[in-house]
This record gives C-alpha cells, structure tokens and sequence, in this order.
C-alpha cells in the first residue's frame, strides 16, 4: 500500500513503478441500527449529532442548515457541480453523498480551508445497499474549470464544498448532489459535550497524540483510556507513525467513531437535544434538515456492504518539493469504482476523464 508519507517518491523521467494502494472491503456485520448509521458517516465524529435531529426531533419543520454562503445556496445545479448527464442516467438508482471533514480548528468550514477527509456514500436506492469510500486527500486530480491539477483536498479550500463535489463529480464520473462538512473543531466539542471516548492507545502513537496538543492535558501513557476532544483529535489525526499511513489513519477515525457512538447510545435524549443545539452551528450542509433526518432514518434500515479507499492504484511523485498521490492511472481507478460500486463491469469513463487522465500521465510520466 502506498501512502502520502511511505509511497516511494519517483522521478517522472525515469520509467515509473506503481504500486497498488488498496483498501480491503469491510463484510457486513450485524450491528445495532445506530451502529449502522455510524458506519456510513465514518471519520466525521460530529455528525453523531445530526443523528440526534433525526431521533429526536424528525416532527419538525424543515430548516435549512447553513451553507458556506448564500450564493453557493443557489448554485447547486447539475451544470454547477460538474454532472455529466449520461453519468447521472447511469447512475439514476444510486444517491450519493459527499462529507468533508475540514482542516480547521475554527468554527468557519468555508472556503480558505483544506478538505482533511473526503468521504462518498453510495446509497442504491432500488436495493438499499450502502458502500462508501475514502478519497485520499493528496491525491492529484483536476480542481478546477481552468484545468488546474492540484491536490484534491485544495478544491474546497478554493471553492468550498461546491468546488469539491464538482471535483469528485468531474474525475470519478459521478452524481453527487449533496454534501455535509464539518471542522476539528465540532469533532472534539462533540467528544468533550459525551464526556470523552475510550480508546486502547498504542505506545508507537503516544509520544504523536501528546506533540499535536499544544494546550490542553497530554496521555501519561499507552493503554486503553478516555480520550478528551483535543487527545481524541489529535489520535485520529495522527499521519507518520506507521507504513500503514492513511489506512491506519482512516482505522483510528472509525476507532474514535465507534467508541463516540458507543457513548451515544447510552445517553437521554434531552442530553442529545442539547448537543444538538451546540453543534449544528459548525456543522455545514446543502441539505435541508428534514432531508437529513429522512436520510438517515432511511441508512438505519440498510446494511454496509462495502468500504474501501480510493484511488485503489497510486504511485508517490514530488513536484516542486510537494508530495502528490498519483492515479495510476485515473482511467483504470474510475472504471474500478464503477464496477465495484455500481455493477458497472468493463466501464469506459467519459471523455472528461479519458482527458484528465492523459494530462495527469503526461505531467507526471505515470502510466501503466
């Protein structure tokens, strides 16, 4: 498996070798119907709030929870967010839906800030299957209209959460319409509003936990102990402590997931009501909040059948001192998803990107 930090970086001109960065299908488990839900929303600990909108006040009317800004509101469009209309007859029975974890400690989930994680949920509308995938955030795509090709986690810090579907809309060939992000920030005031979650802490991540808390209460040791929010983020954001770079990392992300939600479940729900009413301020959506309730009262009947990460095929390659996670190539990785993801067998991926595909080889000399 190659990672940002552990893929072998290569020089372009010379003949490059690939190595396969896959992620390993998770089998399905039979789970409570909260666990379920936390399955699908994993690596964003806060959104176990927006679960509380849905168990406790689904009565409501709709309310709009805020977006990055008014504009952005209004421009959610098809063309907008870079959907191909032959694709999204395609995909016409799957709904898919974008979450960004924000790298930032402010409450501002806007633009100027970096997509931290990237997840899809793929929901068939016709089976009720759900499968998901991580987008690695340094993986090197298209970002913008102009034809730039950047990091796929700077396309929010340049244009928000629309820029950032349209971005995985345009080079994975697919239809998302909705999206939901949220910051560091709402991730440990959530760990800290449940009294903390228990994590069994290796001795290889104490020493990576305790140098990201600037302020703040530091581990003592390894162990299995409760984490506070600034420890709890600080684990789950941990990068270099092991070849297995951003897998181990995604594990730590449901690690803290799960034991968050473990913590839910045992508490009243005037305690999740008020939860609620700290964290939906910091957390940003194009969806109403009946059409998150309806959603994931609609996930907890649904089994997980598959997690993975995305690209499955990567090579490391430094460009002017920046370290990028190359496709190998971005033709070859889209037509895995799809016929992973959407039964899609021998899928040929439009010419959007066929196009990005061959500027990604060219500029890199990554190529099979």
């Amino acid at each position: 498996m190659n990672t940002e930090e552990n893929n072998k970086t290569q020089n372009p001109q010379s003949t490059p070798q690939s190595t396969p960065q896959s992620g390993q299908p998770g089998g399905p488990k039979k789970k409570s119907r909260l666990i379920i839900i936390i399955a699908v929303i994993v690596a964003l600990v806060a959104l176990a709030v927006i679960i509380a909108i849905g168990v406790t006040r689904g009565n409501e009317e709709p309310e709009t929870v805020k977006v990055d800004t008014e504009e952005e509101a209004t421009v959610y469009g098809d063309e907008a967010l870079g959907i191909d209309p032959v694709v999204d007859e395609q995909l016409a029975d799957y709904r898919n839906i974008a979450l960004f974890g924000i790298d930032a400690r402010e409450a501002d989930s806007g633009t100027g800030h970096r997509s931290d994680g990237i997840i899809v949920i793929s929901i068939n509308e016709k089976t009720d299957d759900v499968k998901m995938f991580s987008v690695y955030r340094d993986t090197y795509l298209q970002t913008d209209d102009d034809g730039t090709l950047d990091k796929v986690n700077h396309a929010y810090a340049y244009g928000g959460m629309n820029r950032s579907i349209k971005a995985l809309n345009r080079n994975l060939d697919l239809n998302i319409r909705e999206g939901i992000s949220l910051t560091w920030e709402a991730v440990r005031d959530f760990v800290d509003a449940i009294g903390g979650v228990e994590v069994e802490v290796l001795d290889s991540e104490v020493s990576y936990v305790n140098g990201a808390i600037a302020e703040g209460e530091k581990l003592n040791g390894a162990g299995l102990q409760t984490l506070n929010g600034d420890q709890a983020v600080a684990y789950s954001r941990i990068r270099k402590d092991s070849a297995e770079g951003d897998h181990r990392r995604n594990e730590r992300m449901q690690i803290v997931l799960q034991a968050a939600f473990d913590k839910v479940k045992t508490m009243d729900e005037s305690r999740l009501v008020s939860i609620l009413d700290d964290m939906l301020p910091k957390t940003d959506t194009n969806m109403s909040r009946t059409r998150m309730v309806n959603t994931l009262r609609d996930i907890m009947s649904m089994e997980i059948s598959y997690n993975t990460c995305w690209p499955y095929d990567t090579s490391g390659w430094m460009h002017n001192s920046i370290y990028y996670g190359v496709p190998v190539t971005l033709q070859t990785n889209v037509s895995q998803l799809h016929s992973e993801f959407f039964g899609q067998t021998e899928y040929v991926p439009t010419q959007t990107v066929l196009d990005i595909s061959g500027r990604i080889q060219s500029m890199t000399g990554y190529s099979q």
